[in-house]
């Protein structure tokens, strides 16, 4: 089955990440804390081959946070993109920060915060939320394997540039029982990919894909629906 991507950089993403900083939260701390997995059975949706990963990746935030939200399907996920993109035809893709600044136009959010950095990241998955992402998205990662009785997933740049993917992390272990730190991602392609929708990615991959590369990280702050 072929999988969609559509994460698109904004020009924008640097001045909003200035402007609110995740270090500017109520809530923001620094921890000794090594590992938090956050719930995530609000939703399970599956973009199919359309480009709308950004709207699906903040409709899987908006459906596992603490706050009540009523129900998340597919077309919130699809309206939400068509709003943030005015692309009719679901292949051209977004950014984060368009989808950001639909959910506060609407009322659905009431602030979102941009992280810049590995601490930050860390610091915010380990006391805060889940997290929305941006990366670059290599051939590699379109299919996971397995080790430690889990799915992983492969960044291997040799493997070439498929295009760039939005996705929610929401867990992360920096001492697990084997192997290296990873990160928790839960993915737009349904159930069926990697572990029931999710996969492990290595904490030194995914902050060099958002730190090195161009990619961008915001928690989004819910409001009752």
């Amino acid at each position: 089955m072929a999988h969609g991507l559509g994460r698109k950089p904004s020009p924008e993403t640097p001045r909003a990440a200035n402007l609110y900083p995740v270090t500017r939260r109520a809530d923001y701390r620094a921890t000794v804390a090594t590992y938090k997995y956050w719930w995530q059975g609000g939703a399970w949706l599956d973009q199919g081959n359309e480009g709308t990963c950004v709207g699906h990746a903040f409709a899987h935030r908006r459906a596992d946070s603490p706050v009540p939200t009523g129900q998340i399907t597919h077309q919130w996920a699809r309206q939400l993109y068509l709003e943030a993109s005015g692309d009719s035809t679901y292949q051209q893709g977004t950014s984060g920060w368009a989808a950001c600044r639909v959910l506060a136009s609407r009322g659905t959010i009431s602030e979102y915060h941009w992280i810049s950095n590995p601490t930050e990241l860390r610091n915010t998955l380990l006391t805060i939320g889940s997290v929305c992402v941006g990366i670059d998205w290599y051939n590699s990662m379109f299919t996971t394997y397995s080790k430690y009785s889990n799915q992983y997933l492969r960044v291997d740049k040799a493997s070439g540039l498929a295009g760039g993917h939005e996705v929610v992390i929401n867990g992360l272990n920096l001492a697990p029982s084997s192997g290296k730190p990873f990160y928790r991602m839960k993915n737009s392609w349904g159930t069926s990919w990697g572990k029931g929708g999710t996969a492990r990615i290595l904490a030194a991959d995914l902050e060099d894909l958002l730190f090195n590369q161009d990619g961008d990280a915001v928690i989004i702050t819910e409001v009752n629906a």
